[in-house]
């Protein structure tokens, strides 16, 4: 994706999507899916409403300064090092993840283009992770054991190495190139999805309820349970029977009876981000600060 892209003007693409036709459930794509049964092709109120013009900023849609706004966190996730980068990589990954999910509740899709750019960060914060490991932790073997000598540490590379080939084909030539085994490559993302929640679980040791330090719960202090926390509700809006209902009921104009079925996963959602954010938060600013935690 190119800078200027991030306050483009133009309009939505003439297709509900171009992703496919199983459900838009890639880490990079722009748009969201063909499927007609889950997303309808009728645009919703949120987006007739956002692709209007700003009054502040006559220039430039609605949608277009929410979207720039909504790509800088990026940014600040992205200037960090050591722990934080590590951290900084899994917000990227999560947030790119829950934007189809979101669409599937709220039927809008204007902010559809930020799972294409948070998933790009991901890839860059984990390749500078891995790059920063191998030049400054204190494992020992050399590169390769700073790279992988440790459970923790191999499937970290792992996750690196499938992203690569996923951030080189994030952009449409190479959708165009690779036609339909473009999105057989993007199925790669629920592989790197199992392996983050695998990788933060060895590296904390899976001590369930352990750890004196901790800012609330110490069971949420643990990445492990932060990632279950969020992933739970975005693997079960993907199910094609929620997705089903969820289409049905907002075509049905019950959108009410969405929030009220969605609301506690969006609970758990919320709660498990808390807290990777306090860490970041907390990590970030030891590190700033000259003194990172010990962990």
């Amino acid at each position: 994706m190119s800078w200027p892209d991030t306050l483009r003007t133009g309009p939505y693409p003439p297709y509900p999507g171009a992703d496919g036709a199983d459900g838009a459930d890639d880490l990079y794509p722009e748009y969201p899916g063909e499927d007609s049964e889950y997303q309808p092709v009728k645009r919703q109120t949120a987006d007739v409403w956002m692709d209007q013009r700003s009054k502040i900023f006559p220039r430039y849609k609605r949608r277009s300064i929410a979207l720039f706004l909504l790509r800088l966190p990026a940014f600040v996730l992205t200037h960090t090092e050591a722990d934080v980068l590590g951290t900084g990589g899994e917000i990227c990954f999560f947030v790119a993840v829950s934007i189809t999910p979101l669409i599937t509740v709220t039927g809008a899709r204007w902010f559809a283009p930020l799972r294409r750019w948070y998933g790009i960060f991901f890839a860059l914060i984990g390749i500078s992770d891995a790059a920063t490991a191998a030049i400054t932790t204190d494992f020992s073997g050399g590169v390769f054991g700073r790279l992988a000598g440790h459970t923790f540490l191999v499937t970290g590379l792992f996750v690196v190495l499938i992203a690569l080939p996923l951030l080189l084909t994030a952009n449409t030539p190479a959708q165009r190139m690779l036609g339909r085994y473009w999105k057989r490559l993007q199925r790669a993302t629920y592989v790197l999805w199992g392996l983050i929640v695998l990788h933060l679980l060895l590296l904390d040791d899976f001590v369930p309820f352990g750890g004196p330090q901790g800012d609330g719960a110490p069971v949420f202090h643990q990445r492990f349970y932060q990632a279950v926390a969020i992933s739970i509700p975005l693997v079960v809006l993907r199910l094609p029977p929620v997705r089903r209902w969820i289409a049905e009921t907002r075509a049905a104009g019950q959108q009410w009876k969405v929030w009220l079925a969605v609301a506690p996963l969006a609970a758990l959602w919320i709660l498990g981000f808390a807290y990777i954010i306090n860490e970041e938060i907390f990590t970030g600013t030891e590190a700033i600060t000259m003194r990172p935690p010990s962990d």
